[in-house]
């Protein structure tokens, strides 16, 4: 029996450390998953530590927000807003700071919102935008700072009729410290501006269920947990 385990702990150990060697610092991809893709990998959002998000609401300094950020997609209500107003086809600078302990900071243009009640860590981050009929958004200039690692994404853009994308950034499995993730956002529209959500883009702080290989380790550890007490 125990070559038999010793034979199951080196053929699972060695897939495991090809994929955290090619995991072992942070990455990012375009995920083509879209909506359901994203609610498939996060149990249907419930594993989001918070969101925040730019959107075009009534492009005006009352009434609806600009802009949020949001507990575990949206559980509980906004936690923090702001106001803001568009420029059609304007670029503005944007960034969402996480300080590595519990709080969130989002800023646009001048103006700064933070929640400091984030619950627990978190492996990865989605950048989601999303246009209106008429509209399109564009996220260029994207960088990613932090003690994890240093990256420049491709631009993230969405133009027209509900179209939705969105761009995976990833530590491994492992969680995120500390991190400035920004660049530059530009909304266009043609007529009327469209409200509320149907022009926006949000940044998911989630973990994501884990690949059936990092399940087998998983698995794995508590077997030979319960073999060491036997």
């Amino acid at each position: 029996m125990s070559v038999r385990v010793s034979g199951i702990v080196a053929a699972v150990f060695g897939a495991g450390l090809l994929s955290s060697s090619a995991m072992a610092s942070v990455s990012w991809s375009y995920f083509g998953g879209g909506d359901a893709g994203f609610n498939a990998l996060t149990n249907n959002g419930s594993l989001e530590r918070a969101v925040a998000e730019g959107r075009i609401g009534n492009n005006a300094l009352s009434g609806t927000w600009e802009r949020a950020i949001w507990q575990q997609g949206g559980v509980g209500g906004t936690k923090a807003e702001g106001q803001f107003v568009w420029g059609n086809g304007s670029a503005y600078a944007w960034s969402f700071n996480w300080d590595g302990v519990n709080t969130v900071t989002f800023n646009l243009a001048d103006t700064s919102i933070s929640w400091n009640q984030v619950a627990g860590d978190f492996t990865d981050i989605f950048i989601r935008t999303r246009s209106g009929n008429d509209s399109s958004l564009l996220l260029s200039e994207l960088a990613f700072s932090g003690v994890d690692g240093n990256l420049n994404p491709g631009n993230l853009f969405s133009t027209g009729n509900g179209d939705v994308n969105y761009l995976q950034i990833t530590n491994g499995g492992s969680p995120l410290g500390a991190f400035s993730l920004g660049g530059l956002v530009q909304f266009d529209w043609t007529g009327n501006p469209p409200t509320n959500s149907a022009l926006a883009f949000q940044v998911k702080f989630t973990n994501v269920i884990p690949a059936p290989a990092s399940m087998a380790l998983l698995g794995l550890a508590g077997v030979l947990r319960r073999r060491r007490r036997g």
